[in-house]
């Protein structure tokens, strides 16, 4: 799990493509069950509510227990072997929803274990204010965004940390270092790693980091055009 915009997709590729089953049938390497039906519209009831802040208390979040919760534990097996799931093998999710909802699902699922990547909240804040987002559209509002980073932020490390098995990786380490830092990710994982695995996690990293120097090098491009435009306007 992380925050929007925080390198999750690119560290679910690398799992994904390295044998844990993460089902990836919808955008950015997400479950349509968990992330789209059950997070988005049972848990958070959809359109812009995902980038509400405050965030949902753990109150809240957990008065789904023996509803969404339960349907949740019923439900999740028959779902991923509709996907080619083999029933018994390792699996994951990834949706930056699981933050908030972290609670309720370490209670579902007791003895999953959590992979949270951080990256600098200013960083998220300042990629989250140029990006078009689903029943958003484009809040060029940095407060906001760093706001609900930190929530997202906060409420991992209060349920997150006090799991039993809790794994933070750093997204900018992730970039300098992917084979060191994908292999720390498989010990605790307790995944094989291999040349294969390593190169896998080198490729992956390499198109993400260049993804993100060519966004952040056309938006301070498009500021400057439309600030160009604005001086000659005036």
């Amino acid at each position: 799990m992380g925050m929007h915009n925080s390198g999750s997709t690119a560290l679910s590729r690398c799992l994904h493509a390295c044998g844990l089953f993460m089902v990836n049938n919808a955008t950015q390497c997400e479950s349509h069950f968990f992330s789209n039906y059950v997070n988005d519209e049972l848990l958070m009831g959809g359109g812009a509510n995902w980038a509400n802040y405050p965030i949902m208390s753990v109150d809240e979040v957990m008065s789904y227990r023996e509803t969404v919760g339960t349907f949740m534990l019923q439900q999740w097996r028959i779902d991923l072997m509709q996907w080619g799931y083999d029933g018994t093998s390792p699996w994951g999710i990834k949706d930056a929803r699981t933050c908030v909802l972290l609670p309720l699902y370490l209670d579902v699922f007791p003895n999953s274990k959590v992979l949270f990547i951080r990256r600098d909240p200013d960083d998220i804040a300042a990629s989250l204010c140029h990006r078009e987002k689903p029943g958003v559209g484009v809040l060029k509002d940095h407060q906001y965004w760093k706001k609900l980073t930190l929530a997202h932020f906060e409420r991992v490390e209060t349920f997150g940390r006090a799991h039993r098995w809790f794994h933070e990786v750093g997204y900018d380490e992730l970039c300098r270092q992917p084979a060191e830092v994908g292999r720390r990710v498989h010990d605790f994982l307790q995944l094989p790693f291999t040349a294969e695995h390593e190169q896998v996690y080198c490729r992956t990293m390499h198109r993400d980091r260049l993804a993100t120097k060519t966004w952040t090098a056309f938006k301070w491009r498009v500021m400057a055009v439309k600030k160009g435009l604005q001086v000659m306007l005036e």
